[in-house]
């Protein structure tokens, strides 16, 4: 048996594991980018749910009865379960509006085929101020909008 048939033999057992996608686009056609070093990363566009405050609690038991956290919080699907994910936000506190950018990306085109559900993503204050309400906007690296609604920011607790 020579090199190339013992590792198609190998190869096809993994075949059906996986997703494939394009060099230059991925599975929902968003084009890929270079990173700092020239290697080169695939975007993929992931489903935001929603965006929330948390008020934090006011008296924190050991172990925690609730969710303590205070801040905004992003429910969000990424497309495959190896996706790195960055996030970065723009908040204007006159016009009380908060852009938030999400990007789902892998250097990778091939993906583990593992079904992946909703995450929390704490973004903490986002410099935003406490008392307001904000239009928050979430879009995806090309600036597609992925979710916007008002939220309303909490005094702490």
């Amino acid at each position: 048996m020579n090199l190339r048939s013992l590792a198609l033999v190998l190869a096809l057992p993994l075949a059906g594991c996986a997703a494939q996608t394009a060099d230059t686009t991925t599975d929902d056609g968003v084009a890929q980018s270079t990173d700092e070093l020239g290697k080169a990363k695939h975007h993929y566009e992931p489903s935001v749910d929603g965006v929330v405050f948390n008020g934090g609690c006011g008296i924190v038991t050991n172990p925690p009865q609730q969710n303590c956290s205070y801040g905004f919080e992003m429910t969000y699907v990424r497309s495959y379960v190896d996706l790195k994910t960055t996030v970065s936000h723009k908040t204007d506190n006159k016009a009380h509006t908060i852009t938030i950018t999400v990007d789902t990306w892998s250097y990778n085109t091939i993906h583990p085929m593992m079904m992946v559900g909703p995450e929390k993503y704490e973004l903490g204050m986002l410099d935003a101020n406490v008392g307001q309400v904000y239009t928050v906007k979430v879009v995806d690296r090309t600036n597609k909008s992925l979710w916007t609604g008002k939220v309303q920011t909490l005094f702490h607790m």
